[in-house]
């Protein structure tokens, strides 16, 4: 008679996993922000990037709040729509501050997140 592997028993996946087939596991993920936020901004968005090209995107300040996750071609799309303006703000309604950063006339980076759980891989 051969022994069976012993399996480790089936992940249990969180309610929010239930039927998303865009879900991924995020325990592991590793969260970024620009490099304008800090922790008295009104508002911090962190993106996490999965080998498969999907993306995650979280409250910076609330990281337990919920994910939104998004495929390749919806990542894409947004970041193509960004880049065309779609999203920008009347200048008027702005700071100077803040219509050279929406004009790019400062430099913005992305920066690991103090919530981090685990190190930045190379290249990320």
């Amino acid at each position: 008679m051969s022994e069976q592997p012993s399996q480790s028993p089936a992940r249990e996946l969180p309610p929010e996993a239930q039927g998303n087939e865009k879900w991924h596991d995020t325990t592991h993920a590793v969260w970024k922000r620009s490099s304008l936020s800090s922790e008295d901004s009104d508002a911090i968005v962190e993106v996490a990037k999965f080998d498969d090209g999907y993306r995650a995107v979280r409250d910076g300040k609330n990281p337990d709040k919920g994910i939104l996750f998004f495929t390749p071609a919806e990542w894409e799309a947004f970041v193509l729509g960004a880049k065309d303006g779609e999203f920008d703000i009347p200048e008027e309604y702005l700071t100077p501050e803040e219509a050279a950063i929406q004009r790019g006339e400062v430099p913005v980076f992305a920066v690991p997140s103090p919530h981090n759980t685990a190190p930045p891989k190379d290249g990320d």
